[in-house]
């Protein structure tokens, strides 16, 4: 055989080969895009929730259904104690809370009790991952703190005058998206004891009385503690603290506090006008939007 035919058949063969291997970048017409392992569609990798947006599926009645009104064991016209005692138990291996973004800088507020004594603390961004939390400044004499990570979603403004009446509260109850509107009663002191750091210690906290919440869900709102406390137009007036669940009560962290937090961790906070106007129709709708854009967050604390 001429040398020339050996060359044909070997460029022949070349070709052949080359189809073979790099023939096959587009997947058929009718075959989904994920088909390709060379550029695997984004989708796979999202969040098993609907929309691809973790809580959406939990949330998605919200804004076409009527919030549940409890009846307390307790009336609401029941006088305010001059002092409630908060028993702080020591920490399970792992426990989750709730914290607001304040920064899109990464600042986020929470309550003490669920940051505190944490070797490790993270907020919930997406289904199976979280933002961790590089540094925590606990408020010395309230149970409020601050959690920084490296970023953070848009942030809430933050009140600058408060006169209250009405008050929503958003957060995770039972480790699932919910929302509380309450009516303030008043302020009280809250005592708290048995902190496994430090001392004990007093604080000034405004109360609320439960007027309903979404999802029905009854019991207790353990879980909502660090959540987000709006006024009517959506503006931040304090932290959650803790629950009386048979008096159906909400404790609060006050303004004052919460500007003293600010300057331990030498912060500035957005102020000024509100995101939106809230009241009890409305907020569910306003409370799924904050927790869809993980604006108000899911926090995970483990201790050991």
């Amino acid at each position: 055989m001429r040398r020339f035919d050996w060359m044909l058949m070997i460029i022949v063969f070349a070709v052949s080969i080359g189809l073979r291997i790099f023939g096959d970048d587009a997947p058929p017409s009718d075959a989904p895009r994920d088909e390709n392992p060379r550029r695997p569609n984004p989708e796979r990798f999202a969040p098993k929730k609907e929309g691809g947006r973790v809580w959406e599926q939990e949330t998605r009645d919200w804004p076409t259904t009527a919030p549940t009104h409890l009846r307390n064991e307790v009336q609401a016209s029941a006088g305010l104690p001059r002092e409630g005692i908060i028993k702080e138990d020591s920490k399970p291996g792992a426990t989750s809370g709730t914290a607001f973004s304040v920064s899109a800088k990464g600042y986020w507020l929470t309550a003490r009790h669920v940051a505190e004594g944490c070797a490790k603390t993270g907020i919930q961004t997406r289904e199976r991952g979280v933002l961790k939390v590089e540094r925590t400044i606990l408020h010395p004499r309230a149970d409020v703190a601050m959690l920084i990570t490296r970023r953070g979603p848009e942030p809430l403004r933050v009140a600058e005058t408060i006169r209250p009446r009405d008050a929503y509260n958003i957060g995770f109850p039972a480790g699932q998206p919910g929302a509380v509107h309450t009516r303030f009663m008043g302020e009280m002191t809250l005592r708290h004891t048995g902190r496994r750091i430090g001392g004990g210690y007093r604080e000034r906290v405004n109360a609320w009385s439960e007027r309903s919440r979404v999802p029905s869900r009854s019991g207790s709102l353990g879980g909502l503690s660090g959540g987000v406390v709006l006024d009517g137009a959506g503006r931040v007036i304090g932290v959650v603290q803790a629950e009386s669940r048979r008096r159906g009560r909400v404790m609060t962290a006050q303004p004052k506090t919460l500007r003293e937090m600010f300057e331990l961790a030498k912060f500035t906070p957005s102020s000024g006008g509100g995101m939106a106007n809230l009241t009890d129709d409305s907020y569910p709708t306003v409370a799924r939007d904050l927790i869809l854009s993980r604006r108000v967050a899911k926090v995970f604390c483990r201790t050991d």
